[in-house]
């Protein structure tokens, strides 16, 4: 994931980079983030890819995503202290505020520098590791975490249905036996038989986030427009659009035996039109 600061997004499937077009994709190319050798695999270009998801949002992370009291709620199920893992913890708001709730919590993102924010919270209890999703049997004991969470759309930044399934896999050896995995991710189905190209928009006090979509092959690219003070910012992040039916197979694949969705963290029944799909899975 990288920064293009001169980008302009002229159609939903061309960028206009320094007066030339690219569909996305080419794009891509061109910037070194993803070769041209055909025999290449999306996931050996995902570990290609600069991680700055953040980099023109981290210094107003916490303004334009504070902690929602309805997630911890969602979370914090049990009256005794649990070991847990936040993957995508991002500046560790949520890891705090379930340490201060007597849990054990571990956090982990690929992106260093918001793990320093993460990190100066004030408090000592949470850890906190740079830590790609794919290797958590490498550095994790099998059968550690009571809950494992990836919420904010982070398993969509996986590059495919492959290595999809092979953190479905690696999670679930880590997670104890009674454990329960915790996932938020948009609501894809919808999205693309909607042909929704926006999310919606955020806006705190002089903050503004848009977030377009354009769907290129079985890949998706979402463009972060941040508008701070006149100025914009714009960041392109490739995404796996990952469909509610793929992910329970994937689940099931990987041995969880009891899956339910919401539609959102006060577990309402997926009813309507909704933008996010949380799921609960226990093995």
């Amino acid at each position: 994931m990288f920064t293009c600061s001169y980008i302009n997004i002229i159609q939903p499937n061309l960028l206009c980079v320094n007066e030339y077009l690219f569909d996305p994709l080419s794009f891509f190319y061109i910037c070194g983030i993803m070769k041209t050798d055909t025999n290449m695999t999306h996931l050996k270009a995902y570990k290609e890819v600069p991680m700055s998801y953040y980099k023109n949002i981290i210094h107003y992370y916490n303004q334009l995503f504070p902690l929602d009291q309805n997630k911890l709620d969602f979370v914090n199920t049990s009256h005794t202290s649990q070991k847990i893992l936040d993957i995508g913890c991002a500046t560790g708001s949520l890891c705090h505020a379930l340490y201060h709730l007597g849990h054990e919590v571990v956090g982990i993102d690929i992106d260093k520098k918001i793990l320093d924010q993460a990190r100066g919270l004030g408090d000592d209890g949470p850890t906190f590791h740079a830590l790609d999703m794919l290797n958590l049997e490498q550095h994790f004991d099998m059968d550690t975490f009571d809950q494992i969470l990836c919420f904010d759309n982070t398993i969509a930044h996986l590059p495919n249905e492959m290595a999809v399934g092979q953190f479905l896999k690696a999670m679930s050896k880590v997670l104890k036996d009674d454990g329960v995995f915790k996932c938020e991710v948009v609501n894809y189905d919808l999205v693309l038989a909607k042909g929704i190209l926006e999310l919606p928009v955020i806006e705190v006090d002089d903050l503004i986030l848009k977030r377009h979509q354009c769907l290129e092959q079985q890949c998706m690219e979402c463009y972060t427009e941040l508008v701070h003070n006149g100025e914009v910012e714009i960041n392109c992040v490739p995404l796996f659009p990952v469909r509610y039916e793929q992910l329970e197979f994937l689940l099931i694949e990987a041995g969880f035996t009891k899956i339910k969705l919401f539609s959102d963290f006060n577990r309402n029944q997926p009813e309507g039109e909704h933008i996010y799909n949380i799921l609960e899975a226990w093995k």
